[in-house]
Order: structure tokens, then sequence, then C-alpha cells
């Protein structure tokens, strides 16, 4: 007969519930019918005192716990109480009752063997958010396994329960987890008895993994040694397998032809995430549960600032469809409109960009409450809209589409009479977008024998257009103090020599080759900061191989000398240029844009953010592939699979 145990006064002991390594569990109830789950540690406490080193570590470790009720959490257990056994001896936490499946059950007959897509992400959303919560507050469970989070049929949420490891010192935990630790949940580094933040992520991924494919990545065969053995050895060593091939052979046969291809639609974002939680290097992992859990928020669409769950969520998801509906129908209505209306709206979008000053969509939210109003009010606000679209076509997509020289004032275009012509007298005179400093492009011109044609002029700057030998034009605006007019440079008595340095011959075809391989060599000898120069002079003589290699190191975090945006535009114009690598970078940064796992994974994640097109991302990934570049070929099969 097993034992049983009084655990205290006024906290009955029903019998246990489960019983592991790390302890058994007791359903427990309180005076007033209250039903807890009660938690022993298997380590006795033999005096309640600082001579009793099990005391002083269990009472250290209850008071971090606490922590995690301060700010209650609708995805982790409530900590009740703790304290030591009236019988026994063993230190007890007593924990909230949680009354509904957990996920290992919910794996087993009569459920389903696999979650589908939206219970998975549900779950994600949920247990990441313990997580976070307890990482927050420095608290690592240390032991996260599919009987370890619970389903609440109250509330709908799923609950990380189980806090008995985390409140045992380092050597009981290291000897728990080495003798009946869930293995096939464990990190790597748990086989050395290291407990991270990443650890608890690396169990999370399980956990995903498990749900999505029906097992674990790496199963236990028997209760054997030498099967715990062989599967810590897989998380130290093996890759995880083909998750998606795991859950196709897994798919229920009760599913509908149907419903099986759409439950094989698994969001790639998912996918990535629990391959790079179950990394084996902890660095190389979300570094703890709330960048877990943001990076969760941030795929579904969400705020970081919320923390919305359950029935929350999906209220949340239905209100979202139901305002996309009624979009749909006033940008309907709106058409309609224009079409009868189509001089009255012309007139109304004269005074629309002052609504660009407003929130994202308070131009919506303004059509919308008039809506619920007179119609005369309703009407005037599509007017608004339509006005709205109009300006935005303008401000943010037509202007890119014109070259700089047009994006000046009307006074600066080459129409104008000219105003004065000037000679460089500095080694480097750079361009500016605007008349100001703060706007010096990384472009520049050097002295030579050749005049500089002043168009404009202002706050202290001329503007010019230059065009070279190979007939390409520069355009923009020069600071006065670095020119001098024709007339100034004729009446200089000392003009430099003929060999000055600062004077650089136009390059020939060959000159190029050679600096692009020298700055090659460089950049291959970790000399980034030597190439850069390099590249800078070869950028003069618009080289779209060089504008490449100089963006792509700005994008990747190794040039600092432009910024994020200039470095897109000068990628944008090697791209434009023809150069196919230009265009496979390009393609690849428009497709996975939204992807930090990726991005991260290429360089691309540390300094710049990108802006998802997939249309023409796929369109530049196929010139790439047509002029023969391998790894474009290899996006478009990998983007061809995913539509499939």
């Amino acid at each position: 007969m097993s034992r049983v145990f009084t655990i205290t006064a006024g906290l009955e002991n029903m019998g246990a519930m489960k019983t592991g390594g790390q302890g058994s569990v007791y359903k427990g109830k309180r005076i007033g019918e209250i039903i807890t789950a009660i938690k022993l540690l298997p380590t006795p406490i033999h005096s309640e005192s600082d001579a009793d080193k099990n005391f002083i570590a269990f009472t250290n470790e209850v008071e971090k716990l606490k922590k995690v009720n301060e700010k209650p959490n609708p995805n982790v257990v409530k900590i009740l109480s703790s304290g030591i056994t009236d019988t026994g001896n063993l230190p007890f936490i007593e924990m909230e009752y949680i009354e509904g499946p957990d996920l290992e059950e919910l794996l087993q007959p009569p459920h389903e063997p696999l979650f589908t897509i939206k219970e998975v992400v549900k779950v994600a959303n949920h247990l990441s958010n313990a997580l976070a919560h307890c990482h927050k507050i420095g608290i690592k469970h240390g032991d996260i396994k599919s009987n370890n989070v619970k389903y609440n049929i109250h509330t709908g949420n799923y609950m990380l329960l189980d806090f008995g490891l985390a409140v045992m010192s380092d050597e009981q935990r290291r000897t728990s987890l080495r003798h009946a630790g869930a293995i096939e949940f464990m990190a790597p580094e748990q086989a050395e008895g290291t407990t991270l933040f990443e650890t608890d992520v690396y169990s999370f991924g399980v956990i995903l993994f498990e749900l999505l494919a029906g097992t674990v990545p790496f199963p236990l065969k028997d209760k054997s040694e030498t099967s715990r053995n062989q599967v810590m050895v897989a998380h130290l060593e093996t890759a995880p397998p083909d998750m998606l091939q795991l859950r196709k052979q897994a798919l229920p046969a009760a599913w509908s032809d149907e419903k099986k291809v759409q439950e094989m639609q698994v969001p790639a974002w998912l996918v990535n995430m629990i391959y790079r939680c179950l990394e084996k290097k902890p660095q190389q992992r979300f570094e703890n549960g709330d960048v877990l859990h943001d990076f969760i928020w941030h795929n579904l669409g969400g705020s970081t600032s919320l923390a919305v769950v359950g029935a929350n969520a999906d209220a949340l998801a239905q209100e979202n469809r139901r305002l996309r509906h009624e979009n749909e129908q006033l940008q309907l209505q709106l058409k309609k409109l224009q079409q009868e209306k189509a001089s009255t709206a012309i007139v109304s979008s004269a005074a629309a960009p002052t609504t660009l000053q407003g929130s994202e969509n308070s131009d919506y939210y303004t059509a919308y409450r008039s809506k619920k109003s007179s119609s005369g009010t309703w009407l005037f606000a599509l007017l608004v809209l339509a006005g709205l679209a109009v300006a935005v076509y303008f401000i943010f997509f037509k202007e890119k589409e014109l070259p700089l020289a047009e994006r000046t004032p009307a006074t600066t275009s080459s129409g104008k009479a000219l105003v004065a012509e000037y000679k460089v007298v500095v080694p480097r005179a750079y361009f500016h977008d605007q008349p100001d400093e703060t706007t010096r492009r990384n472009a520049w011109a050097i002295p030579s024998d050749s005049t500089i044609k002043a168009l404009d002029e202002r706050n202290g700057f001329i503007y010019t257009e230059i065009t070279n030998h190979r007939n390409q034009v520069s355009k923009g605006w020069l600071r006065k103090e670095d020119l001098k007019t024709v007339q100034e440079a004729g009446r200089t008595t000392s003009p430099p020599p003929a060999n000055n340095a600062n004077t650089t011959p136009a390059l020939n075809d060959e000159d190029v080759k050679a600096q692009l391989r020298t700055a090659q060599q460089l950049i291959n000898s970790s000399k980034v900061q030597e190439a850069l120069p390099i590249y800078e002079n070869l950028l003069q003589e618009n080289v779209p191989e060089a504008m490449y290699h100089y963006a792509d190191l700005a994008l990747r975090n190794e040039n600092k000398r432009i910024d994020c945006k200039s470095a897109f535009e000068l990628l944008q114009k090697a791209s434009n240029a023809g150069h196919t690598v230009a265009k496979r970078t390009l393609g690849f940064l428009y497709v996975f844009a939204e992807d930090r796992y990726i991005l991260e994974e290429n360089n691309y994640y540390a300094r710049c953010t990108f802006s998802k097109n997939l249309p023409k991302g796929s369109k530049l990934l196929v010139e790439a592939m047509v002029a023969g570049d391998s790894l474009a070929a290899r996006y478009v099969r990998d983007l061809n699979a995913a539509e499939q």
C-alpha cells in the first residue's frame, strides 16, 4: 500500500495524481471545499533552520517563485502556498487545481494524434506568454513538457504548471533530471546540468514539434538507461527530422482530403520558429520567453504591448473580420461614387493631404463613423477617402518613380538658364540631395579639367548635372565652398600638377575590374573598412557591382557610411542596372522581409528593416534565375514548393 501523507493543518490529501523524478503531485482539498494541487518534492528537510542546506535552498527558491503571482497571468498556474509536510518532512508547493486535460492526454485517443494549425498557434501564443511572464522575473521553469501544460476547460486557456524544478537547488535539479527527467523534452545543455532561459525555449520547441508532427523529434523507445542516453545524444548531435513530412504521415484518416490539404499549409514563420527553438547552441535560439512571445505576436499581426488570450483573442479576430468587411463595402461604394462623381472627387482631393497628419486608420474610422450619421456626411467622408487615395499615390508612389532632378524644385530643371560654371578645388566635393548639409550622399566630384555647370543656386549650394565618359549622369547639390568659378580658378597662380593624386582620370573597364578584385580580396581578408573607399571611388563611375557590394555591406551592418534607406536605394539602382546578384538579393529581401529567422541567418536583421512585396520579390528572383543565378533558382523552387 502506498504511503499516505498528511500535508498540513486545513489541507487534506485526496490521493496522488502523478509521480515523477521531480516529486509527486497530489490532489488536495482545503477547508471550504477549495480544490488545489500539491507538489511534493522528494528531498526531505530534517530541520527548518540554517543548518539544513535543503531547507535554505527550498526557502530561497520559494521566495523567487512568489514573484510569479505578484502580477497574475492567465497562462501560469497560481502558487497558493508552500511549506513542509507534517509527516515525512517533505517540502511542498500548493497550486491552484486546473480542471482539464494536459497536452499529452490531448494527443491520445479518443483525440486526434496531432493538433490543427489553428490550435498549435494558440498553444504557441499561450505558452510563450507564460514563459515571457516567468523569464521577466528571473524564473527558469526547467521542466517544460507536454504533461506540464494543461487546457483549462473553464477559461479555454492553456496553462503552464509544475514549478517543482524551479524550487530545487542546482544539485537537486541535476540529479533529478539525470535520473528521471523527461528526456524527450530536455535541451542539450541539460545533459551537463545547466538550465538557462534558452533551455525553456528549446523545450517549448519540442512541444510545438510534437503537436504538429504527432511525435517529439527524438522519441524514447523504452525506459532503459540506454534509450535515455540515445535520446540525449540525439539532442546534442542530431538535426531534428522533417516535421512537415512527419505531419503528413500522421494526418488522421478521418479528415477529408480538403482538410488534409488545408492542414499541411503550415505557416513558414511557425516552422522556422520551431526549428530555431531547437538549435543545439543556446545562443542561436530565442534568448528568452519574452523575445519568443514578441516574435509570435509580430507574426500574428498583434501588438507586443497586449496580452490577449483565449476568448479575447477570438473576439478580436472576429472584430477584425467585421471591420475588414466594412472596409470592403466602403471601397466598393467609393469606386461607384468615383465613377458617378468623378469631377467632384477631383475637386475634393485638393484638401485631402491634411488628413495624412492623423493616425493610420483615422480616415477609415471617420468614414465608418459617418456611415452611422446622415448620408450627406457619409458621402463627404467617401470623397475625402478618394482624395486621400490620390494624395497617397502621389506622395508615396508617384514620387518614387521620379529621378532626382524631378524631385528637386522646378527651378533646378535642366531647362533653366545657366547660372555659372565652376571647378572642383577640394579632393572630394560631395553631392547632396537637397541644399542642406544633412542630406550628403556618398557620391562626389573630383578635380579635373571639366567644368561644372550650375543650374541653380541656393543656401550656399549649386545644383548641377554631371555626365561622365560613359554617358552616366550624376545629379545633385554641391557646396559652393568646395568650388571656384571658372574665372577664379583661372586666376590661380599654382594649379595642381597633372599627376596630382587628387586628380583621378576616368577608369577604363580593366581598371574597374582590377579595383573590384582588390576590394573583394580585402573583404575576404576581413578588411571591409579598407575596401569601402575603393567601392566609393567606383560609385562615381556608376559601376553596378560596386553599388551592390557597397549597399549589401551596409544592409548587413558592416558599412556604417550610409543609412539603410540609402543602401536599399543603391541596391535597387544596381538591380535596375541589370546586376544579377543585386536582383537576387533585392528579391530575397522583398520575399523574406518579415521572416526574422531567415534574415538573421543571412545577417540582414541586425540593422535594417524591410517591407514585404511578394510579387516584386518573386519577379526579381525569376529574373536572376533566368540570368543563371543558382541561388535565386533555389529560392524560386522553395517558393513554388510552399505554394503547392
